[in-house]
């Protein structure tokens, strides 16, 4: 096997597990021709509906972040967990593992997780 198609087996092992945790799951169906873009659809909106879970998770183990951490942690970190997004998670997870005890990294793993 040469090495760029390693490399290519690689990404998209590392794709196929990110959607994983992010507790997707791919599947295949066969349906009309005329109802595909109606499945399309529909898919589309399942998963929204998945990444709103996600997000909604996230600002959650924001919040318990600045209620445990912020003295320690996050004091020069001003993120809001009522509209924080996945980046915002991310910013909470470095420091919450480069900065906080192991109780701290646990959380930052958390988020950490979420946010890829």
């Amino acid at each position: 096997m040469s090495k760029e198609h390693v490399l290519a087996n690689e990404r998209v092992y590392q794709l196929r597990e990110r959607r994983r945790q992010a507790g997707l799951k791919r599947v295949e169906v066969f349906v009309p021709i005329d109802q595909v873009d109606m499945v399309k659809a529909y898919a589309a909106q399942l998963r929204e509906g998945s990444y709103s879970e996600v997000i909604e998770q996230a600002r959650k183990l924001i919040a318990k972040a600045y209620r445990k951490f912020q003295a320690r942690c996050l004091d020069n970190i001003s993120v809001d967990p009522n509209k924080a997004d996945l980046a915002d998670a991310a910013i909470v997870a470095a420091a919450l593992m480069h900065r906080g005890n192991a109780e701290a990294h646990k959380l930052g793993l958390q988020l950490h997780r979420l946010a890829k």
